[in-house]
């Protein structure tokens, strides 16, 4: 069948090819990276994977309605159901995920949501084609049945910590069934009566089961490969109405008031709470903990006492040691300001006016965060602009999502990807993997400064080239009261002017 051709050939081919492979694994169990191989193997082999750039399917939903599947290398996926009650779309453009429906209108997906939406849309296209170059864990949970059919099920991890379930016929190796669960509940896609499409099999039948009892029947009618879809199917819809504010003169705005943070920041003391995860090889946890301090900043740096470990405040000695630490950190910090200046004046942590440079600000839209009216941007590295530096041969490996403050204009939320390794020289040696992820928030404090209020850390890497390490981090700031420091620099509780 000829490159974009729309009609399924061979309805059952799939299935009699399959049967060799089962034979091979007679006699033993396989392991899930033997099932992935076996697979891989059935829907046509590694090379002729990698060589299909884009995927669409159209049919009929329930019978009646329509619907439009499409994939384009090598991460964008966009599936519009249309029914009774009007259309649904959930999309994924490389950079950001969004979702619309007639109840609740068209939205960006934030956190958890975006991050199971980046993981679908890189499924979707790529399969199990990359899963170990991308350090995804899979893991054998043994047998099930689906539809009557005898199938291997398989835990599917990311870096980021998104899993799913997948089930795969014990027979043809091809997908039978997903399970990815969620806040709501688990969402189970069914997939069935496979053909072939230019030699590669495809489901003829998509059955979506969403928590609480919502079942979408999905009738493939056509189906083809390589027919070049456009890029900008998966981007965010364009919205009519006011137009938006000149790029140059808000983020002038914006850079003026996170500039201002730094200065701002030290009249305020707050409270930290820091919260890291390890997880097993299952991406179960294994160890939680939990740390607060109370907090203010002195020279630009920030002055933390611990007060509390697990929820559990620290004993009255455990207090009286950290009381002295905190001392000896305060007056050791008043000896070294100028050479704190100095380092500030030279610093390489990567800021606003560096993604401003290099990066470019597409696809704006108005939508409400947080109770507040945000200029949402996707961002990404610009081809444009050349790297001057090191920081900012960073953040050329960076893309993401801003949300944007359109009356008081400060960033609101940040969440930000790295596209390819980075490699980050200080005291130690630590090189981020592609697809680590940051998420940033902050609010408006008294009408006056924006200040952090919430930071996530989600990422995969290696430490001094040798040990691989997984990040789950988060960081909560909350309790913000203005305060002054005595003229002793003693640290101890601020004192709180409210």
């Amino acid at each position: 069948m000829g490159v974009g051709r729309a009609l399924f050939a061979g309805r059952f081919g799939a299935v009699l090819a399959g049967l060799s492979l089962s034979a091979l694994g007679a006699q033993a169990e396989p392991t899930a990276s033997q099932i992935i191989e076996r697979h891989l193997e059935a829907r046509g082999g590694d090379k002729r994977l990698r060589a299909v750039k884009d995927t669409r399917l159209r049919g009929t939903v329930n019978g009646s309605g329509e619907f439009l599947w499409a994939t384009r290398a090598p991460s964008a996926f966009y599936l519009e159901v249309r029914s009774g009650e009007g259309p649904a779309t959930f999309a994924f453009n490389g950079r950001a995920a969004w979702r619309g429906d007639a109840q609740d209108g068209v939205r960006t997906m934030t956190g958890a949501e975006q991050a199971s939406a980046r993981a679908i849309a890189i499924f979707r296209n790529r399969g199990f084609v990359d899963y170990k170059k991308d350090k995804t864990r899979v893991n054998r949970l043994g047998r099930d049945t689906v539809d009557g059919r005898s199938a291997y099920v398989v835990e599917v991890i990311t870096t980021a910590g998104v899993r799913r379930k997948v089930f795969f016929d014990a027979q043809t190796f091809l997908i039978s069934k997903e399970e990815s669960p969620g806040d709501g509940g688990t969402e189970e896609i069914l997939f069935s009566e496979y053909g072939t499409v230019d030699g590669m099999p495809e489901p003829g039948r998509i059955v979506i089961r969403r928590p609480g009892g919502e079942t979408v029947d999905l009738a493939v009618q056509e189906a083809a490969h390589d027919v070049g879809v456009d890029a900008a199917m998966f981007d965010f819809p364009r919205q009519e109405g006011a137009p938006f504010p000149k790029f140059t003169v808000l983020f002038a705005e914006v850079l003026r008031n996170q500039e201002a943070l730094a200065t701002a920041r030290e009249n305020y003391a707050f409270t930290q709470t820091d919260t890291e995860i390890d997880t097993d090889s299952r991406g179960r946890v294994k160890e939680k903990r939990e740390r607060t301090y109370e907090v203010f900043f002195m020279e630009g740096g920030a002055i933390r006492t611990l007060v509390a470990v697990n929820g559990h405040p620290l004993s009255d000695e455990e207090a009286r040691e950290e009381r002295e630490r905190v001392t000896k950190v305060i007056r050791e910090r008043e000896e070294r300001i100028p050479k704190a200046a100095e380092k500030k004046a030279g610093s390489d942590d990567p800021s606003l006016a560096h993604i401003l440079r290099v990066c470019r600000f597409v696809n704006p839209r108005r939508e409400r965060f947080r109770g507040r009216d945000a200029l949402v941007y996707e961002f990404e590295p610009s081809p444009d602009e050349k790297a001057h530096g090191r920081v900012e041969s960073w953040v050329q490996k960076l893309q993401g999502t801003v949300w944007i403050d359109e009356a008081a204009k400060g960033i609101l939320r940040a969440e930000v990807r790295t596209t390819d390794s980075i490699k980050v020289v200080g005291g130690l040696l630590i090189s981020f993997k592609p697809g680590a992820s940051f998420v940033f928030e902050q609010e408006l404090v008294n009408g006056e400064t924006w200040l952090p209020t919430y930071t996530e850390v989600n990422a995969a890497a290696r430490l001094l080239l040798v040990k691989g390490l997984e990040f789950r981090r988060w960081e909560r700031f909350t309790d913000y009261k203005k305060f002054k420091v005595d003229a002793a620099g003693v640290a101890g509780d601020p004192a709180a002017a409210r």
